[in-house]
């Protein structure tokens, strides 16, 4: 039972780390990189934004090459998020890695409000639930990669989709016994993919310097 408990919470990190992917690597279903790529090209679902430009996603790269800080991230935000709006549709969600999360999150702390000690009211940090404009900002450590991963995804959700097979998924199969081993094999099966119906309203945000 431990060994199962185990193994689902690794094919659980796995699976978020492939929700990043571009979907390169056998048995891995295409991710983030695949739909919102870093110069808005690419064939995702048959169409190729280089062909049709409607279908390219938007982005935006950080001028010079790791200039930016705390003081120029939120105008770099600023800029790719504007790119990401039609009418109604915004961005609900922007996953960061490490170093973007970081400089958000300490211009956020410059407006952290700290109250008289002998209140019943203690300090009030507005991190780590951070907002920008009405979408959540979440920091994922899988989005890294490396320890500089310089990325923020801009995340329209009414358009994004996780596709689940409906007999695979996180489906355990019946116990397998090996010829040569006094042992158990507990064969755990997933398929999924990500699709995206409007790449336009996706955006990035990178220093790619």
């Amino acid at each position: 039972t431990a060994k199962v408990r185990n193994a689902m919470r690794t094919a659980a990190n796995n699976m978020s780390i492939d929700m990043y992917s571009s979907g390169a690597l056998t048995n891995q279903m295409g991710g983030l990189a695949a739909i919102v790529t870093s110069d808005g090209t690419g064939t995702v679902g048959g169409i190729n934004s280089s062909t049709y430009t409607f279908w390219a996603n938007q982005y935006r790269e950080m001028s010079g090459a790791s200039t930016w800080s705390k003081s120029t991230v939120k105008g770099d935000m600023n800029a790719i998020w504007l790119t990401c709006v039609r009418g109604s549709d915004v961005p609900h969600l922007i996953l960061s890695t490490h170093d973007f999360y970081a400089a958000y999150w300490e211009g956020k702390q410059d407006l952290e409000r700290y109250n008289d000690p002998t209140s019943s009211t203690k300090a009030t940090s507005l991190a780590p639930a951070l907002k920008f404009a009405t979408a959540d900002v979440v920091f994922d450590s899988n989005s890294n990669f490396t320890a500089t991963g310089e990325k923020m995804y801009f995340l329209n959700l009414d358009y994004l989709e996780l596709c689940v097979h409906s007999q695979a998924n996180w489906t355990q199969l019946e116990d397998k016994i090996p010829t040569n081993q006094d042992a158990v094999l507990i064969p755990i099966i997933s398929q999924h993919q990500l699709v995206c119906s409007n790449r336009a309203r996706q955006g990035l945000l990178l220093d790619a310097s």
